[in-house]
């Protein structure tokens, strides 16, 4: 069982760094979403939700909607 745990936060860890903020852009503070409803899985459609809101894109993060806003 103690192998299983340690391979399930491994990979946690890794989708986790994927699905996060692109580094290098900018100077950006993310802030979740007022707009966007049910679950976040798919960025594509929280980034248009985020331009909306007039942030400069967004990321799904823990099934929620962040917007990346200047600091």
């Amino acid at each position: 069982m103690g192998r299983f745990s340690a391979v399930f936060l491994v990979l946690l860890l890794l989708f986790v760094t994927e699905i996060g903020p692109t580094v290098g852009q900018g100077k950006n503070c993310p802030r979740l979403s007022n707009n966007y409803k049910g679950v976040c899985s798919h960025s594509t459609n929280c980034k248009n939700v985020c331009n909306g809101e007039g942030g400069t894109g967004g990321y799904c993060n823990f099934f929620q909607c962040y917007c990346n806003h200047p600091c």
